[in-house]
């Protein structure tokens, strides 16, 4: 019986320790760029490709990951790349395609491409449906749309109709907002599209050449207009647009000011103007007058995120580019990274 007995408390004691040792064990990493965030690179514009950086949670930088892992070159030109679920979704905008990999090992998976694919430009998801911004033939200003994609299969399966030069999109419950910057000429609307019909349903007059937009946390929707330049031939000034409920109301800016890159970080709102970068409270009732100190610089993409600001510098448009990161707080800056070349957006995971 005693014999019996330290048996039956051996076998418990071994059922204990591995049941301890499964629940101990440690998660496997999903895969190298599991952590951290990603740098879009476009590249050369006529010749050459474009290139994903990713920079780890201590800093650690690594170049044209994409290809690295499938020893092929993603195009010309990187417009932007959106990450969704398990994937990333990579538009190539000369290339005319959208590279789907794993967001975390940038394995390749599928290639989004084809006659409804042209000239596409950015990428949002609502459920199982993509939404790609497409200009169609640059010359053609009739022709723009956005191509609606099944995730489930990578295909498209409508294209919607959108006026002249669809850019960046902003999702909102079960609306998608498009802004319409305009091709070889202007444009100065946002189009809202229903994402249960699939169908544009209103659209709504901004400033001219809307290049940014951002949602806040009371749901408000802002919209930042460059307006146009004195190339132009006929110069207007830049406004910011707050959308409440498709009412539009306007802050103007100077008669020569074509201010760019609107992001958001809590409750307020940077963009960046003359080489200056200027903050507002989203319950501000005018613009900024002054700009934030520490900031200064020529920007091709501005991220707020976290309390840090991150700034990307094309320089020659030849060579590697830079990345310098901004602590909010205090403005001081963090730290600088080498890119690949003309670093176009940093894309949190």
């Amino acid at each position: 019986m005693k014999q019996f007995k330290l048996l039956t408390l051996l076998f418990l004691t071994l059922v204990l320790t591995y049941s301890c040792s499964e629940d101990d064990s440690p998660t496997l990493p999903l895969g190298d760029y599991e952590k951290g965030y990603f740098i879009t690179n476009e590249g050369p514009f006529q010749n050459g490709t474009g290139t994903i950086s990713h920079v780890d949670e201590t800093g650690n930088v690594t170049q044209s990951i994409f290809k690295a892992v499938n020893h092929e070159d993603l195009g010309s030109v990187v417009q932007s790349m959106t990450v969704h679920g398990d994937f990333a979704y990579i538009v190539v905008n000369n290339s005319h395609k959208v590279e789907v990999a794993n967001r975390y090992t940038m394995k390749n998976v599928a290639t989004i491409e084809g006659a409804d694919i042209k000239n596409p430009r950015y990428f949002v998801v609502v459920g199982n449906t993509g939404y790609v911004s497409n200009w169609g033939e640059a010359l053609d200003a009739t022709d723009d749309y956005i191509a609606v994609v099944d995730l489930t299969t990578n295909t498209v399966t409508k294209k919607i109709p959108v006026g002249e030069g669809p850019e960046d999109l902003l999702v909102d419950g079960n609306k998608i907002y498009v802004n319409l910057q305009g091709g070889w000429s202007q444009n100065n609307k946002v189009e809202v599209i229903d994402t249960g019909s699939n169908t544009v349903v209103s659209t709504l007059e901004v400033g001219d050449i809307p290049n940014t937009i951002v949602k806040d946390a009371s749901g408000a929707i802002w919209v930042l207009c460059g307006g146009k330049s004195s190339y132009s031939g006929a110069e207007t000034n830049g406004k910011l647009a707050k959308i409440i409920n498709n009412e539009v109301s306007f802050f103007d800016f100077g008669a020569t000011d074509h201010p760019n890159n609107l992001t958001l970080d809590a409750d307020k709102l940077y963009y960046s103007l003359n080489g200056k970068v200027y903050t507002m409270s989203t319950t501000a009732t005018e613009l900024p007058t002054a700009e934030v100190s520490g900031l200064d610089g020529f920007y091709y993409s501005v991220k707020a995120h976290d309390g840090k600001l991150y700034t990307t510098n094309a320089g020659d448009f030849k060579s590697e580019g830079s990345l310098k990161i901004f602590d909010l707080s205090d403005n001081s800056l963090k730290e600088t990274i080498i890119t690949g070349l003309i670093p176009g957006s940093v894309v949190f995971q």
